[in-house]
């Protein structure tokens, strides 16, 4: 049962440390693109992994919004309504979060097995499946996330 409580606050660690780490590597290697195009030279390389590093960026800090609560909402209904009713269309709305997130992480999943069949290289002898390699994961843990927002009230409704 403690494993429990430990491991969301683990998890929630790494991500953090993650969000953190992509976003100081990509302002890093984008002061570096910059010195490189000053001087009219530089890898080739570098373009595609900031592009891959971005992808990684945005998904990291979906997760992190999922985990927080804060990931973009349509449910002006649901936030409206309160008692038993907003509490459970907010559970409704929470659900399809959830699920569309699983059928995400299937769907990427799909998109990541077709890249390493097509054995396609991003840059500098890194398979594009490696890069993608995330997706899955990432809306995997988003899609869990939500479920874990099913049982907390959201700021500013005392349901």
């Amino acid at each position: 049962m403690q494993a429990l409580r430990v491991l969301p606050r683990a998890l929630a660690r790494i991500e953090d440390t993650l969000l953190a780490t992509l976003g100081l590597g990509l302002l890093a290697m984008a002061a570096v693109q910059l010195l490189f195009r000053l001087t009219g030279s530089g890898p080739a390389w570098l373009d595609p992994l900031m592009r891959a590093t971005t992808l990684w960026l945005a998904l990291a800090g979906a997760l992190v919004a999922t985990r927080e609560g804060r990931q973009l909402h349509i449910d002006a209904l649901a936030t409206r309504l309160t008692g038993w009713i907003g509490h459970s269309a907010r559970g409704v709305v929470t659900l399809f979060v959830a699920s569309v997130c699983a059928l995400l992480a299937q769907a990427s999943w799909t998109l990541v097995q077709l890249e390493r069949e097509g054995a396609t290289e991003a840059f500098a002898g890194v398979p594009a499946w490696w890069l993608l390699a995330a997706m899955p994961v990432v809306f995997a843990l988003m899609s869990l996330h939500a479920l874990a927002q099913l049982g907390k009230a959201p700021a500013g409704h005392p349901s």
